[in-house]
């Protein structure tokens, strides 16, 4: 008895918590389906929350959701209008570059163009020089009292000036040696220096001739070379004998490197001995 008595107060405890969770769950369904049914009954449950416990009612994860979602969808707007802008950028710039293109396009047309009428034009005239040269050496000229042809009188004209040009070095090469000979140079010096002499005077006759021939009524002055006088070994002896450093003065005034002359004693007795053994200058001619 005893023991129902202690057992009775744990009962009722039992059945009337039981109780309230019946009803705390049929209260809960209520409310729930009520929600769900009735949008004032869901706000109004809504407020109740939010007044409780901000952060776990419905509203406020829905208007978290809302808030990542907009920043979501501003930034990929913004990402967007980026895009569209960095496109727009990339047009403008190729149709520059385009433009450009087509630009350097005419311009190499146009460059290709004049370069070809430049070739054909070059073209044309090598035609027509080669044609004049042909007609020019197939001319005859009135040269050295002969008529003939261009080509023939040039020809000729550079033969002879190349024969005497030839033939006078290699006179002037062999004779140095021996010129340099005291006296008896003396006879060479003079022979040599005729034959020069000679040779420029038929070199300008020669040119006079080309040049007549190509230009009639005009000539080529000789400056005088045809009519020089060229004292012979003699005179040029008898120089030696005279004022020798006026002389020596002279020949520094027309040539560069020549030293000072500084007659040493055996000078005179010198030109005395030469005079006993070449006295008098042999006339000497050069060789044809």
């Amino acid at each position: 008895m005893l023991w129902r008595l202690v057992k009775m107060p744990f009962r009722l405890l039992t059945a009337l918590s039981k109780g309230m969770l019946a009803t705390l769950f049929v209260l809960a369904l209520a409310l729930a389906f009520l929600s769900v049914s009735n949008n004032a009954v869901s706000s109004r449950m809504s407020d109740i929350v939010d007044a409780i416990s901000p952060n776990l009612s419905i509203r406020s994860q829905d208007a978290r959701l809302l808030a990542a979602e907009t920043d979501r969808a501003d930034s990929e707007k913004n990402r967007a209008d980026a895009a569209v802008a960095a496109a727009g950028d990339l047009k403008e710039r190729n149709q520059a570059l385009s433009q450009n293109d087509d630009a350097l396009n005419a311009t190499n047309t146009a460059l290709k163009q004049q370069g070809d009428t430049l070739t054909q034009a070059n073209a044309a005239l090598t035609a027509k020089v080669t044609a004049l040269t042909a007609e020019a050496a197939k001319a005859n000229v009135n040269y050295l009292g002969r008529t003939i042809p261009v080509a023939e009188a040039v020809s000729d004209a550079a033969q002879r000036l190349a024969d005497r040009a030839i033939k006078t070095a290699k006179q002037g090469a062999a004779a140095a040696p021996a010129e340099a000979m005291p006296a008896y140079g003396v006879p060479l010096i003079a022979a040599v220096t005729a034959q020069n002499v000679q040779d420029t005077c038929a070199q300008l006759r020669d040119l006079q001739g080309l040049n007549a021939a190509f230009n009639p009524g005009q000539t080529v002055s000789d400056g005088g070379v045809c009519g020089m006088t060229v004292p012979d070994a003699n005179a040029l002896w008898t120089a030696v004998h005279g004022d020798t450093l006026a002389l020596w003065q002279r020949a520094q005034a027309l040539f560069a490197g020549l030293p000072a002359l500084t007659l040493p004693d055996w000078w005179a007795p010198m030109l005395a001995e030469a005079d006993t053994v070449l006295s008098p200058m042999p006339l000497v001619t050069v060789r044809p």
